[in-house]
């Protein structure tokens, strides 16, 4: 159990809006954003004209900066709506805190000692085995190799999993970055490489620019096989080089279950989805069911909670399909297979 407590806030842009009440029921803080920025304030042309219908969701991913706003608390996790936290992330906030009193939102943890902070550092699995940052932890991430060619300089952050320090001069900073517009064709953010790949004018490309460039030595890349796991293969399948680069490469499907701190259901087909086999190999469909096996029991663990705090008794599902994976919730392959949660 985590020592720290927490508040679940989503970001909604208000073409949205009508349809937010399901996280309201849920316990979400909503906030009704619209995108920081004005699009047809960029300077740059091309930046002006693409980033609209670019990536996933084009300019209203900046919805996602909203995270450095929330100043109120002293740690902001964003994660994707698609995504699972299976362990305590203490480690990283003790860290990242360092030798200082939890604020707001931690009171349970109370001073956190020189100690606290060294052994929490010695846990904390990084990419590549690179050393943390000696000074202080602005930001963890985990990057998205499957979105480049092995060698890149430059690969994405993954934009499903973001950890930061608010900062209201960050947010401004990252505003006026896009603002100046200087991302080019090919070359990216201010011509430095930070391009070329999926996402590279939205969060994906400016975290990467940002914590690389602009702030090196500020943020930590963590190790994907342990943080945002997304069940993916190390290694290309035309010529057998890891996608990170190097010449050997950790496959994130053999670490154990019980080992992983979070999950991203990216490859791994939506867990609501009801899915009947996921993966291109018998090594991804293993880790995949364990994975949606997790985010099942998450929910049954979620509804008899909320039975008991409605003083009714808990029945349980009968759906039939694939029951000792989807515990009842899928009566079918597919989202219409799914039984939702009661009132969503």
């Amino acid at each position: 159990k985590s020592l720290f407590d927490y508040e679940m806030i989503a970001f909604v842009h208000p073409n949205a809006a009508s349809c937010s009440n399901v996280f309201r029921d849920l316990g979400y803080i909503v906030q009704i954003r619209e995108t920081p920025f004005n699009v047809t304030d960029i300077k740059g042309q091309f930046l002006r004209e693409h980033i609209v219908k670019s990536g996933c969701c084009g300019e209203k991913e900046y919805l996602k900066l909203y995270a450095y706003a929330l100043s109120e608390y002293p740690i902001v996790i964003h994660l994707d709506l698609d995504s699972l936290v299976l362990r305590p992330l203490d480690d990283l906030f003790f860290a990242m805190l360092g030798e200082t009193k939890a604020g707001s939102g931690s009171e349970n943890v109370g001073t956190i000692g020189a100690k606290e902070v060294a052994d929490a550092r010695k846990r904390i699995p990084v990419m590549h085995d690179e050393p943390l940052p000696t000074k202080s932890i602005d930001a963890y991430f985990t990057r998205d190799y499957n979105m480049v060619q092995p060698g890149h300089k430059h690969p994405g952050v993954q934009g499903g999993f973001l950890i930061v320090k608010p900062n209201m001069d960050t947010f401004r900073e990252y505003v006026e970055i896009v603002l100046s517009g200087k991302f080019f064709q090919g070359s990216g953010w201010q011509g430095k490489g930070y391009g070329g790949y999926f996402g590279a004018q939205q969060i994906q490309g400016i975290c990467s620019f940002y914590y690389d460039y602009k702030h090196p030595g500020t943020g930590v890349e963590l190790n994907k096989c342990y943080y945002n796991h997304m069940a993916d293969a190390p290694r290309q399948k035309n010529n057998g080089k890891c996608r990170d680069g190097r010449e050997e490469c950790q496959d994130c499907r053999d670490v154990a279950l019980e080992e992983i701190y979070s999950v991203h259901f990216t490859l791994c087909s939506k867990p609501w989805k009801c899915p009947m086999k996921v993966g291109s190999s018998d090594k991804e469909s293993s880790i995949c069911a364990k994975f949606h096996g997790e985010w099942f029991r998450i929910r049954e663990d979620y509804d008899r909670k909320r039975a008991m705090e409605e003083g009714v008794v808990y029945k349980k599902p009968t759906g039939s399909y694939k029951p000792d994976v989807y515990r009842g919730y899928c009566t079918s392959n597919g989202e219409r297979g799914y039984v939702p949660i009661a009132g969503s």
